[in-house]
């Protein structure tokens, strides 16, 4: 058994803000009333429903796999805060992926096989990584997309316990996103502080990941292309916004982390500690 560190800094509060915050926001598939009458009737909008939610399915159970083996990568790295975090993403993923399961027995219906969904099998496999920042990147896009296809089938409201599982989890989503966002920052905090000249290195490394997942996008959509286009959502839509979305999320956190670096710098020139870094937000640099 491996003892990372007896007694953890937790020093990070913006990690441990958030790790509080989902803690008090757990929920479970028994609070939905799934006794509420069923909107979704007819045997074609089954099967179209089946088809559209196998690739979400599918993604909440690879979140939950790939979410479990980065926590105790963070543990080896003494990201104990962050790893904190990443229990509750686990949990959040693994509700997730129970409440899909029950929705496809509301449907009485099954997704669509990895035989018959392989760009949907690729997608995900893609994303896995033992590295926390090139997961993030990775992740962003599958985060991203989901935020976007739950908005769309909130805005539909099909059946109201979709519509009810749909809000929750997208509320679960915003504080992954979030999560995202402070790692993130805090990494390009780390390295603009003790290598500034890699960090536009490593900026395009993680864009050019998050543009190696996103081509694996296209091919799911044509999977259910018809499906999407009879329930009334539209593909190109979505890809223009995620392709925006996940870019400009990564560019803001590359931004605020540089920001904050300089601040940090400015600080710790002001007190006469130009030779060390003062502990700021972004706590001790570790490698990228």
């Amino acid at each position: 058994m491996n003892i990372y560190k007896v007694l953890p800094d937790l020093t990070r509060e913006r990690h441990l803000a958030i790790w509080h915050k989902a803690l008090r926001s757990q929920w479970s598939a028994e609070d939905i009333n799934w006794d509420r009458p069923q909107r979704i009737t007819q045997g074609r909008l089954k099967d179209e429903m089946a088809r559209i939610l196998t690739p979400i399915l599918m993604g909440e159970q690879a979140a939950l796999y790939s979410v479990s083996s980065l926590i105790p990568v963070l543990g080896n790295n003494s990201e104990v805060e962050s790893q904190f975090y990443l229990t509750t993403w686990a949990v959040d993923e693994a509700r997730h992926t129970e409440l899909f399961a029950r929705y496809y027995r509301r449907l009485d219906r099954e997704p669509l096989s990895i035989r018959r969904f392989q760009s949907g099998y690729l997608f995900q496999s893609r994303i896995a990584s033992s590295e926390p920042a090139e997961w993030l990147a990775g992740v962003l896009v599958s985060e991203v997309l989901a935020k976007l296809v739950l908005e769309e089938f909130v805005r539909l409201d099909l059946d109201p316990v979709l519509s009810e599982i749909c809000h929750g989890i997208l509320e679960d989503e915003a504080r992954h996103l979030g999560f995202n966002q402070i790692y993130m920052e805090d990494r390009f905090c780390q390295l603009f502080t003790t290598d500034g000249d890699r960090a536009p290195v490593a900026g395009a490394s993680l864009h050019e990941r998050i543009d190696t997942v996103l081509a694996l996008v296209p091919p799911m959509f044509d999977a259910v292309s018809s499906e999407l286009e009879s329930v009334g959502i539209d593909r190109g839509m979505i890809l223009e916004r995620l392709i925006r979305d996940t870019n400009r999320r990564l560019d803001r956190s590359i931004e605020r982390g540089r920001k904050q670096a300089e601040k940090e710098a400015v600080v710790g020139a002001s007190v006469g500690r130009r030779s060390r870094r003062v502990p700021g937000r972004c706590g001790e640099p570790r490698s990228f």
